[in-house]
C-alpha cells in the first residue's frame, strides 16, 4: 500500500495534469524528501529502484525535478509545483490558440452526426469529464453500475459538487432502489435535482445529455460508450427525456 504520509488526493490530480500514476508518485516523494537519492526514493515511492531511475529522466525531460551537482551519490529534488501550473498554463495558451483551427477540422460536415465509439475507461471518463463541465446536463443512468467499473467515482463527483469544481446543474433520473435513493439523496445535497423511475429497480445503461451531444454509455460486464454530437438529434430526443422526467417522483 502506497506510504501513509502521502496524501493520495493528490495523486490523481497530478495524474490528471498528465503525470503517468508513477510519475506521480516519485514527485511525491521528492516533494516530501526535499532532496534524496535512488534509493530513498524508492523506498518512499515503494517502487522498485531500477525503474525510478527511468522515472527520474522522464520527470527531469519535462523539468519537474532537477539532479542536484557535485555529489558523490546522485540526488535528486521536486522542483517547486507552482512550475506545474506554469507548464499547463503555457500549455492551455497554445492550446487555445490553435482551438479555432482544430474546430473548423473538427466541425467540416457540419450537416451529418458525428459519432465517436469509445471503448476504453480512460475514453469512457474522459467524457464523463467532459460533461461535468457543462452547464447543464440530464442524466437517466444507475449510480450503482458506474460505481462498479469506476470504482469511488460517485463519492468523488458528489465531493467535486460541493467543492464547486463542478458547476454543472444536472437533473438525475435513477433506478427505483434504496442504495440507488441513498446515493441519489447526496446528489441532492450537492444541489442536484434527482428523480426515481417508479418500478424500474434496474438498469444498465446511462444515458446523458449535455450541450449537442447524446451520450449512451452501455454499462455491463465489458463498457462501451457512443457519443453522437448533432443538434438536431438532441432536440428531437429531448421531449422524449422530460416525458420520463414528469413521470419521475422526487426524492
Amino acid at each position: 500500500m502506497y506510504n501513509e504520509n502521502m496524501d493520495n488526493d493528490l495523486l490523481p490530480l497530478l495524474e490528471s495534469i498528465g503525470l503517468k500514476p508513477k510519475e506521480a508518485r516519485v514527485y511525491l516523494a521528492l516533494l516530501e524528501l526535499k532532496h534524496g537519492n535512488v534509493t530513498q526514493i524508492a523506498k518512499l515511492a515503494e517502487l522498485k529502484r531500477s525503474i525510478i531511475y527511468v522515472i527520474l529522466a522522464d520527470l527531469i525531460k519535462k523539468g519537474y525535478v532537477s539532479q542536484l551537482p557535485d555529489k558523490k551519490i546522485n540526488e535528486y529534488q521536486a522542483l517547486d509545483p507552482a512550475i506545474i501550473i506554469t507548464s499547463q498554463k503555457s500549455a492551455l495558451k497554445n492550446f487555445s490558440e490553435m482551438l479555432p483551427y482544430l474546430q473548423t477540422l473538427h466541425n467540416k460536415g457540419e450537416g451529418r452526426p458525428k459519432i465517436h465509439y469509445i471503448e476504453t475507461l480512460d475514453g469512457i471518463w474522459k467524457i464523463y469529464e467532459q460533461i461535468n463541465a457543462a452547464k447543464k446536463a440530464f442524466f437517466i443512468t444507475s449510480y450503482l453500475q458506474i460505481e462498479k467499473h469506476f470504482p469511488n467515482a460517485v463519492h468523488q463527483w458528489i465531493r467535486d459538487f460541493n467543492r464547486g469544481v463542478f458547476k454543472v446543474v444536472g437533473r438525475h433520473l435513477i433506478p427505483d432502489n434504496p442504495e440507488e435513493i441513498k446515493l441519489g439523496k447526496t446528489f441532492k445535497k450537492a444541489k442536484q435535482k434527482v428523480k426515481i423511475l417508479q418500478g424500474v429497480k434496474q438498469f444498465d445503461m446511462d444515458f446523458t445529455i449535455y450541450e449537442n451531444k447524446l451520450a449512451i454509455t452501455s454499462l455491463e460486464d465489458e463498457p462501451f460508450l457512443v457519443l453522437i454530437e448533432s443538434e438536431s438529434l438532441v432536440n428531437s430526443i429531448k421531449p422524449i427525456f422530460e416525458i420520463a422526467w414528469k413521470t419521475g417522483k422526487l426524492i
